[in-house]
């Protein structure tokens, strides 16, 4: 049993994820269709909401192991709400801009980083170590659902009432997310204040054991190499499936929610799924997926019904491929920490695999411009493919369950060791 306290961070997140699943729908549509935004422009944008993880995702998780993490996950969902909300008051002004929505971008990026820094090691707290698999599945399932409610809400919202008004439904998800996590009265433990180092000793810690731990820096390495991989071709995706496809907003509902249908499925399977296979093959099959599934946007064509075909079908293989690796690779991580690290090492984490992001944002965003859209998504193809020979040949492969991973000594495999 996960408990009523976890039902209650569950119920939170599960709202709050149908709310997000509408803003990553509605967030490029409007830069992309109501203010015409280039794609040097659609490339800022991602970059800017992925800026933050480079920015602040160190000092995020060495701090969130100072505090209480309850107080950090309200906080921050009501300042997602509040700046969010700023988007849909603008547009019924008729004063919104590009400007606006990458601050916004920006400024909700900052706040989920702080967010993830805190959220991912409550997990652990609430449930146990031998409950994460169950409770990684529970969430992962909730927020497989929300990409099927999401972008089918989000969808109908932006032909009722365009792109921008539709991100208010977010801003309001985060106000019950608030709510709800406010309710939960399980309460830290907190380490003595006398056990504290500098904050600066405390990140660069994180970042040492999350290099000296073979499984974890296997887990950072294949994230840092997909990430950037799939953002470079990500930053363009909208442009090249709506100006060369002819997909329109109805067209890219489908998508999402065939996606999001392929994800629950895979949620709902991938505690069974993972009993059956183990961890590391879990891993292995999903990127093998993954990265079938990115092969299809370079052959979609023959007008826009039958490429939304295409791109249904690479959206279905991303969505169960995504649940799988999601559950998978965060049941590593939080098993091999030990508790008083979470939040560091997350941070360290969320720098690492997520740190570049923007780069490879901005990067494909001036591929675009410069090398064509088809033949930037088929560089982030290319990349895709090196990130699964190298996970291939990985020690992750070998995992079987959290109990492999717990407790590994620090020490376990030296950093750039395969063995």
């Amino acid at each position: 049993m996960l408990g009523r306290e976890f039902q209650k961070l569950w119920v939170g997140q599960s709202i709050s994820a149908v709310g997000s699943s509408i803003t990553q729908f509605a967030l490029p549509l409007t830069a992309a269709l109501t203010l015409e935004a280039t794609p040097e422009q659609m490339g800022v944008l991602t970059a800017a909401t992925w800026l933050p993880y480079l920015l602040f995702g160190l000092l995020a998780g060495a701090w969130s192991d100072r505090l209480r993490r309850r107080p950090i996950l309200i906080v921050t969902d009501v300042v997602r709400a509040a700046v969010l909300g700023t988007i849909p008051l603008a547009a019924a002004l008729h004063v919104l801009t590009i400007a606006q929505v990458l601050v916004v971008a920006f400024v909700a990026g900052s706040m989920t980083v702080v967010f993830q820094s805190a959220y991912r090691p409550y997990i652990p707290f609430l449930v146990g170590r031998d409950a994460l698999v169950q409770a990684n599945s529970r969430l992962a399932l909730s927020e497989s659902v929300a990409r099927v409610a999401g972008p089918s809400l989000g969808g109908l919202l932006v032909q009722l009432i365009t792109a921008p008004i539709a991100i208010a439904a977010d801003a309001l998800s985060f106000v019950v997310s608030a709510v709800a996590v406010s309710l939960i009265r399980a309460t830290e433990t907190l380490p003595p204040k006398s056990e504290r180092r500098s904050i600066w000793t405390e990140m660069g810690e994180g970042i040492r054991v999350a290099f000296a731990n073979r499984f974890i820096r296997t887990v950072l390495t294949m994230s840092f190499m997909f990430n950037f991989a799939i953002t470079m071709g990500d930053a363009v995706f909208i442009l090249y499936v709506t100006r060369q496809l002819g997909l329109d907003a109805a067209h890219l509902g489908v998508v999402f929610t065939v996606g999001g249908l392929a994800s629950v499925g895979g949620a709902a399977i991938v505690s069974r799924y993972i009993a059956r296979l183990g961890i590391g093959p879990g891993v292995v099959t999903g990127l093998l997926t993954l990265t079938i599934g990115g092969t299809l946007v370079l052959v979609a064509g023959g007008g826009p019904d039958l490429a939304t075909v295409y791109i249904s079908a690479r959206a279905a293989l991303f969505g169960f491929s995504a649940a799988v690796i999601n559950v998978t690779t965060g049941t590593v991580a939080q098993a091999a920490i030990p508790d008083r690290l979470q939040g560091r090492v997350g941070g360290a984490a969320q720098l690492i695999s997520l740190g570049l992001i923007p780069v490879s944002a901005l990067l494909g965003g001036w591929l675009g411009s410069n090398v064509g859209l088809w033949n930037t998504l088929a560089l982030s193809v290319g990349a895709q493919l090196a990130a699964f020979l190298y996970v291939v040949t990985s020690p992750l492969r070998g995992i079987k369950t959290a109990r492999d991973v717990m407790d590994v000594p620090a020490s376990a495999g030296a950093v750039g060791s395969n063995a």
